[in-house]
């Protein structure tokens, strides 16, 4: 009985060690990008929106942290806000639901997130992410993100908004 919770302690304890070093091989690298909602008159229509390129910068980041694309296990995104920036006054009620996407060159669109029931009287919208290794669109030079929505009522203006996206790094321990 005794040897018994010894090999149990022992495997707790490996486990928890485990988790610690996962710790130490895990990260975040942060992205912020602008887009415009345009004035639009037409609602329930799905409208698609695409930043410009934003280049990933990846590699300064992978050397600050000591590691590189290669030892990269995988990459998935933690959390992703839209803000509105102008007008200062306005809030996403013209949003019914949002689905964000990542393409790079040679790859694959990728569902980021979604909120499929955009509450009214919110000015920071938060996502549901979706959990892939988008790792490859991270690790190349570039990539952009692609708003599909559907509104739900008229914009009159132009609207700013910010695209505040962290990703999750996880690299393998010791490079192996």
């Amino acid at each position: 009985m005794m040897r018994n919770r010894i090999i149990i302690a022992f495997l707790l304890v490996g486990f928890s060690g485990c988790k610690e070093v996962d710790k130490l091989t895990q990260f975040t690298m942060s992205f912020n990008n602008q887009v415009t909602i345009p004035t639009n008159t037409i609602i329930n229509i799905p409208v698609s929106l695409s930043t410009p390129d934003i280049p990933t910068n990846s590699q300064a980041t992978f050397a600050d942290k000591e590691t590189s694309a290669a030892s990269i296990d995988e990459i998935k995104l933690q959390s992703m806000s839209l803000t509105i920036v102008t007008p200062a006054d306005s809030n996403f009620n013209f949003f019914k639901s949002i689905e964000v996407f990542i393409n790079s060159d040679g790859l694959s669109e990728v569902a980021l997130g979604s909120n499929p029931d955009v509450a009214d009287g919110i000015t920071t919208l938060n996502l549901t992410t979706t959990d892939v290794n988008i790792k490859d669109y991270i690790t190349a030079e570039k990539f952009s993100i692609r708003i599909a929505t559907t509104t739900d009522q008229a914009i009159g203006q132009d609207h700013e908004l910010n695209i505040n996206a962290v990703f999750l790094i996880d690299a393998k321990v010791l490079g192996q």
